[in-house]
Order: structure tokens, then sequence, then C-alpha cells
């Protein structure tokens, strides 16, 4: 998210923190010869981009997995999901010993699998177990699909620092028309089925493409990307230019033409649209849901105890955020009123200009470089992580549809850093109570530092470097926001921890609108009002939040139920251990072995 990973981001690279020094390059350990490199390789020829994202070895320096989309053709897709299912298959044919490196791997890689082949019955959409969104019922959405993930990582994620890099990009590039083939053959395959997306998440797809399809090529945001980014590599300026020039052709005769191709169907698509927001109304609607959050929010409840959950923590949450409010002599109206009053104070706001929003960037880096200073309360020594941190502002032209915060991992070899990215397309929306708590989400001790750790495990399979495991990675980062009100992050910021509790506030309600929107059947506009009035987030938040969930859903779930779960372990570890407790030794455990499933953690505790 993005607050996610790595999220969708398509407009001009804005590079708004000093760009570190280029990290020195991590020496990559050579692949084992074995039954889990064969895996790794089968997999990542069907998920080039998410070994582009990772920064994999066969991704790395114009390698072949850094020179073609995803295939997302029904072909393809029905590929995908029958390699991950031979993975499987090879995999329980293996005999191993539990002291064995495949041994000690094997509980993790299997679930990897296992999340990958969960809803593999049902046809429609996309599965990627390497992807924080698991499966994702619309291949084409505001936030899905190669016009948002595919142009966004070639702009920030891929290589781009040598020539064999660059021809792969441009490769890649000319080979977009073929993808976008496949992704329409896709979206009619899946419409046949029963399964096309709603109304609004067409209606938000559609500027996303505009933004592409408008405006002078060279100016582009993929084309200022490769600019900026190949001077800042150091290539020749002939090379530069050619590679330029090159692009730019590549993206007036395929990509745009391609696009053009997409935004038609989609306008056909438009005409006939459901208005209804959940998947509840697609064929196998409740099953792919029960799927989702299975994967998605690691858990067995079911979506009416999670409501039930949702509602009984909106209850705490409100009741703490009640008595603080009433601490400032407000009293009257619902929490969110007063929490939206108590925003759109003077105080609480950057100014809505450049100027404003230079200063917003500044002020989120000085709470980044606060909490990395802490990093010896919260780690072993030898556990801190070294990977830069850049602060960046979410482009321009997907910031309409996109979360408030999210973050981009380093690449695997250490060479690309981290990235936070924060939403200035409404400042009412990003008051200055909520920002330490977005940062310590998004940044430190939140994903940046779980993703470093993870990045830098060493002598570990790849699968288990690039795993993803939603509900472990969002709800360490929202164990971490409490986590840094529990050190006194907040003793002398009131308002700071008011936003802290809204926040979490907003990860509760998401237990509540997620399940109402998917299970309970609520409309999009229910589900808006039920979240404006429990939160008081601003208006153009709140509706972008809401059809994150219709395009992602279970997704939403992580958070809260992961953070409880990471709760109970800190608390069982605490009564085991005694006095011998130190947190940063629980900190370590729940880390140390990179993104897993919460009861693997649970194992690693010693807590089972």
């Amino acid at each position: 998210m993005f607050e996610i990973d790595r999220r969708q981001t398509l407009a001009a690279l804005a590079f708004t923190a000093a760009s570190p020094a280029l990290a020195r390059p991590r020496k990559l350990p050579p692949p084992t010869v074995g039954p889990l490199e064969t895996i790794t390789e089968s997999l990542l020829a069907r998920f080039p981009e998410s070994a582009v994202y990772n920064g994999t070895p066969g991704a790395l320096d114009g390698g072949p997995l850094a020179r073609t989309f995803d295939d997302y053709s029904p072909a393809g897709e029905a590929a995908s999901r029958a390699a991950i299912q031979s993975a499987r298959d090879l995999l329980a044919r293996i005999r191993v010993t539990s002291d064995s490196e495949l041994g000690r791997h094997l509980p993790l890689i299997s679930a990897i699998l296992e999340n990958g082949t969960r809803s593999a019955a049902i046809p429609y959409g996309k599965i990627n177990p390497f992807n924080f969104s698991g499966h994702v019922p619309y291949v084409v959405s505001q936030l899905t699909g190669p016009h948002v993930d595919g142009l966004n990582w070639m702009m920030e994620q891929q290589s781009l620092a040598s020539a064999k890099a660059v021809d792969a990009w441009i490769a890649k590039l000319d080979a977009f028309a073929t993808g976008i083939d496949g992704v329409i053959e896709k979206m009619r395959s899946d419409a046949a089925y029963g399964c096309a997306p709603p109304q609004a998440l067409i209606t938000k797809t559609i500027p996303i493409l505009d933004s592409i399809l408008l405006g002078k090529p060279s100016r582009q945001p993929i084309i200022m990307a490769l600019k900026t980014r190949t001077e800042a590599a150091g290539l020749s300026f002939r090379m530069r230019d050619l590679a330029v020039r090159r692009a730019v052709t590549m993206l007036q005769r395929q990509v745009r033409p391609a696009l053009n191709k997409l935004r038609s169907e989609l306008l056909g698509m438009l005409r006939n649209a459901r208005t209804d927001a959940g998947v509840w109304a697609l064929p196998d609607g409740p099953t792919f849901y029960a799927a989702n959050v299975r994967t998605l929010g690691d858990t067995a409840l079911s979506p009416d105890e999670i409501h039930q959950i949702g509602l009984d923590e909106v209850a705490r949450i409100s009741a703490d955020m009640n008595a603080m409010l009433a601490k400032r002599g407000m009293t009257q109206g619902s929490i969110g009123a007063r929490m939206l009053a108590l925003a759109k104070d003077p105080t609480n706001q950057f100014a809505d200009s450049d100027a404003g929003r230079e200063d917003l960037l500044n002020y989120v880096r000085s709470r980044v470089r606060d909490a990395e200073a802490r990093y010896a309360e919260l780690l072993p020594t030898e556990m801190i992580p070294r990977q830069a941190l850049l602060v960046k502002r979410v482009p321009i032209a997907t910031q309409a549809s996109a979360p408030g915060g999210y973050y981009d991992g380093p690449s695997l070899d250490g060479t690309r850093p981290g990235t936070y990215w924060i939403n200035l397309r409404d400042m009412a929306a990003v008051a200055k109570l909520r920002l330490p708590t977005l940062s310590y989400h998004e940044g430190v001790p939140g994903h940046h530092t779980q993703g470093s750790i993870a990045a830098a495990l060493g002598e570990v399979p790849t699968l288990v470097k690039i795993a993803s495991f939603n509900a472990y990675a969002e709800g360490w980062a929202l164990y971490a926001e409490r986590l840094m009100a529990e050190l006194g992050a907040y003793q002398d910021d009131p308002l700071g921890d008011l936003g802290r509790l809204q926040d979490e506030l907003f990860r509760a309600v998401r237990l509540v609108v997620d399940t109402g929107l998917h299970h309970k059947r609520w409309t999009r506009e229910a589900a808006i009002a039920w979240m404006l009035d429990a939160t008081g987030v601003a208006s153009s938040r709140v509706t972008a939040e809401i059809e994150r969930y219709m395009a992602w859903p279970g997704q939403a779930l992580g958070y809260k139920l992961g953070q409880l779960r990471i709760l109970s372990m800190r608390e069982r570890m605490k009564e085991k251990a005694g006095k011998r407790f130190d947190i940063r030794d629980f900190h370590a455990g729940v880390l140390g072995g990179g993104a897993m499933p919460l009861d693997l953690v649970e194992a690693r505790l010693d807590l089972g």
C-alpha cells in the first residue's frame, strides 16, 4: 500500500528527498542447484514483474525477466496457476529431514504455494502469490494491471544502470501492446464468466489511462523516468539520447495505441456496468471472499466474526479518543466530526502550495530520522537496517485513487533503496497530527524496517526473501505505530497521539466495511458514509479507500488482524520469559525469518 507496497504510481518522478549515495551492491549468494531453485525459476518465469519489483537475479542488469510483462491472457493466467500447482506437487514428493535447508524452509514455501492455489478453481481475476493483494477479481482497475503496476515498476524498480539494462527496458516497452492484447482477452473471458469491474472502478481507471494518452510524449512520466535514472546512473549522453528516442517511438507506436484499445474496452463495459460493490455479486463470490480472508487476513475466522471484532475495536478505540477529545473541551458530535474539525484547524495544516508540500515532506523526514535514532531500543545491534529510505510524493497522475501512504521495498542486492510515498492530492487530508503515525507505519520501525531485514537475510532461498504475507507485513506496521507510542514518541505530542488512535480506528473500521461490502452486501455509498462518520478522515481519502477495498477484497483485513495476533504473541512471550523478557528479542523473533504466516511466527517464538 502500501499504506501499501509498492503500488499504483504513474506520474512524473518527483524526487522530494535528497538522493542518498548509491548503495554498495550486496553480493547475492550463488543459487544452489536443487528443488527450491527449480521451483523459484519456474514461478518467477510466470511472474517476471514480481522478479523486477524484488530485484531477483534474473531481473537484474537486463536479465531475461526484465524484458517482459506478466502474461495476463487467459492462457497465461492458466499457465501461472498450473506452475504454482506443479511446484506444490513437486514439493509434496520431496522427502527431507527437518534439519536440512529445505526442511527448515519447507513450511514457509508450502504456505506461499498454498496461498497461490487456494482459490485457483475460480477462473476470473489474477492470482499472484508474491503480491500483497493475492487474488484480485479484476485484472484491470484503478489499482491493478500493467497500466499501473507494470509501468510503475519500470519507472521505479527496474534497473536502468547499464546498456544491457536499458536495452531490456526498451524491449519490455516494445512488448506492451502484446501484453495489453492479453489483458483485453482476459477481461472478455472474465466478463463471459460473469465477472466485470463495478461501475465506480471503471470510472476511476479511465483517467489513469488518459494521463498516459495525453500530453507531449517526451514529457510523459515514463520517459522522464528514463531520462532521470539513466543520467543518475552515469550513462553516456549518446546512449541516453538514443534510449529516449527509442522509448518515445515505443510510446507512440505501442503503448498509446494499446491503451486506447483498453480505454475503448472499458468504455464499452461501462455502459452496462453493475453498481454492486462487493464480490458477493460475482459467480462463486462467497467462496472467493472466504479464500481471500484466509490468505490475506491469515485467519480461520468467519467474515461475521471479523465484522464483530471490528465493531468491538471501533468501540474501544473510540472510547479512548472520546476521553482525549473531552480533555480538549471537544465533547459535542461524533468522534469523526470532532476529529475532522481538529484536522482542519490551521495549526494542523500545511499550506496547499508547493512550499507547503515541501514543508510537509521535510516534517515527515524528520519523524523518520527520530525513529531511526531509537533503533537500539528496538532491535539487536546486528539486525539494525543500514538500507536508505527515500520519502517521495505520490505522483500527480494517480494520486486520486492511491492510498494516503505506502512503501516500496529495497532490491535484494541493496542497490535500490526503500521508498515511502505520501499522497498530497488533498492537503486537508494529510493533517499534521496524522503524519508521525503514518511515518512509523510506512518507514521506521514499520515497513522499511521489516522489509530491509527480510532483504538482507543472507544465504536463504530467494522465495523466502520475496515471500509476501499480508497480515504479517501490515500487522507488523500497525504494531509499529503502537510501539512508538509505548516508547514515548507522543509524550509531548498529544495531538499526534490522537492521530495515532485515529489511524488505529481507521484499521478497525476496515474490518467492518470490508466484510460489509463483500459479505453483508453493503453498497459503496453505505460503506463510505459509515467510514466517514466513524473516522472523521477526509471524504476524498475515504472514497478512495472504499474503492480500494472493492478492487482488493480482503486485503484491508490484514492490518488489524495481524496487529492483534502480534500483540497477543508479545504478551504470551512476556508471561513465559518473566523478568528475562527483552522486547528486542521479541522483535528479532518476529522479523528475523522474513515474512511468514503468523502461525510460523508463533512457532519461531516457541509459543505453540
